[in-house]
């Protein structure tokens, strides 16, 4: 832990993608720098009289650490970080996935961004990137359909409505839905 302390911050971004993909190919040239430094770190073991055993094995052990790591950044940065980002691959699909299943019940961007451990911002920017709508459009147009399925229904009144979408008052989800409809939920509930 002491060997590693000083390359936390710079690879605690690619330790989850670690995680996920623990084996990954090595090159020759790169096999043959970690068997160098994991045979000075036989050879350092094998030093019993040595009064700087232990600072020698922990020099030792953070050299192979960082090597390990050098290795790792080099091919993760090697990839399409835009568009093969390990991050992404799987984020977004479940970003659709949780914005179509709770946007009833959660409605900004923060609770999503939670729940898929990346920044609110993050998120916005890739969505707008790939969709061409930030993760607050997606989720809006999300609620918005919600809502239309709710007020066709003629047993729920728009009061109802506003409840089951989680909205604090009828008033703030009439204006919610007339921002994004253009009328009110009373008005598209008789139209329906």
């Amino acid at each position: 832990m002491q060997a590693a302390e000083c390359i936390r911050s710079k690879v605690a971004a690619y330790v989850y993608r670690h995680v996920l993909e623990p084996f990954i190919p090595l090159e020759k040239q790169d096999l043959l720098r970690i068997q160098s430094h994991v045979d000075m770190l036989r050879h350092t073991l094998q030093q019993k009289e040595n009064h700087f055993l232990l600072e020698m094995l922990e020099n030792t052990l953070r050299s192979l650490i960082l090597e390990v790591w050098n290795i790792i950044l080099r091919m993760y940065k090697q990839e399409n970080e835009f568009e093969h980002s390990f991050r992404w691959k799987d984020t977004l699909p479940r970003f659709l996935y949780l914005m179509h299943t709770n946007c009833r019940y959660h409605h900004t961007v923060k609770w999503y961004a939670d729940q898929l451990y990346v920044s609110p911002d993050a998120l916005s920017a890739k969505l707008k990137k790939l969709y061409g709508k930030t993760a607050n459009q997606l989720i809006s147009e999300s609620l918005i359909e919600e809502a239309k399925v709710c007020l066709i229904n003629p047993a729920n009144s728009v009061q109802d409505v506003a409840e089951k979408l989680c909205f604090s008052d009828q008033a703030s989800f009439s204006k919610f839905f007339k921002r994004y409809c253009g009328m009110s939920p009373g008005q598209f509930k008789k139209q329906a």
